[in-house]
């Protein structure tokens, strides 16, 4: 998404000062190997109407989402990544998944590969 800013530190900032407003957000600063970002973390609980429980009771619903806005170094631009699962189960392989895909953001252009 385009931003107003250039300085990857200022957007990272404006994201976290926005996103801590709200008490159901876990928002933290992170230092990627591209430059700042920033993660949110946030569970919600949703109540599945009876008309689809298949039970004809409604069933609470656990969901968790995890955000993670990375300004472009380049500006003026910040790419943001989301997962949302209802596989609570498996939330910490999916928060590894997603700290494994982050480390590898690169904003450079690859190097040509040699050939042969």
């Amino acid at each position: 998404m385009q931003t107003d800013q250039d300085d990857p530190d200022v957007v990272a900032q404006g994201v976290l000062a926005a996103l801590s407003g709200d008490p159901r957000n876990d928002a933290r600063w992170l230092d990627l190997p591209c430059g700042p970002a920033v993660s949110c973390v946030r569970v919600n609980e949703l109540t599945l109407h009876p008309e689809i429980t298949g039970t004809g009771e409604p069933v609470e619903l656990l969901t968790g989402q995890i955000q993670v806005h990375v300004p472009f170094p380049t500006g003026p631009y910040t790419a943001l990544f989301t997962l949302d699962t209802a596989a609570m189960d498996y939330w910490g392989e999916f928060c590894e998944m997603t700290a494994a895909i982050l480390r590898t953001l690169s904003f450079e252009e690859p190097a040509d590969e040699p050939t042969g």
